[in-house]
């Protein structure tokens, strides 16, 4: 069940939206069904499914399902509700050194674990660091 729009791009959009099944809210990122139907995105879109759910690890934004529903693909995740680095950035200005340090941290051991399984983000920025409610950083968007 879709309840609100978190944001959007060129290939799709993400939804805040409830695990009907589960009752929790989770985030959902639908590909437009005019690029889902392409072999390469369809292709890009399934490998960013199965290398999220092989990174586990705590830096990670979990991945909870993925498939397509008509001509839409999607992917169900773990809910960041503590917004992205990027909007961080913007509304605060820079952040003080302890705590940069401490996301840096968290984040670097999250992309070593991924590198040492032959995994480059490819799109590592600001906008792809997104916060829990707790404002632990996760790493998100593997596209």
């Amino acid at each position: 069940e879709i309840l609100d729009k978190l944001g959007g791009g060129g290939y799709g959009e993400v939804f805040r939206a409830l695990d009907p099944k589960l009752r929790r809210e989770v985030a959902l990122k639908l590909i437009h069904g005019h690029l889902a139907i392409e072999d390469t995105i369809r292709a890009r879109f399934i490998r960013e499914a199965e290398v999220m759910a092989a990174l586990e690890h705590p830096a990670m934004v979990p991945i909870y399902d993925f498939g397509e529903m008509g001509q839409e693909l999607f992917l169900v995740l773990r809910l960041m509700p503590g917004g992205s680095l990027s909007e961080r950035l913007k509304e605060n200005g820079p952040l003080p050194t302890e705590e940069m340090l401490r996301l840096l941290e968290r984040l670097a051991d999250g992309l070593d674990y991924a590198h040492q399984r032959g995994i480059i983000h490819r799109d590592f920025k600001p906008g792809n660091v997104l916060f829990d409610r707790d404002g632990n950083p996760y790493i998100s968007d593997f596209g």
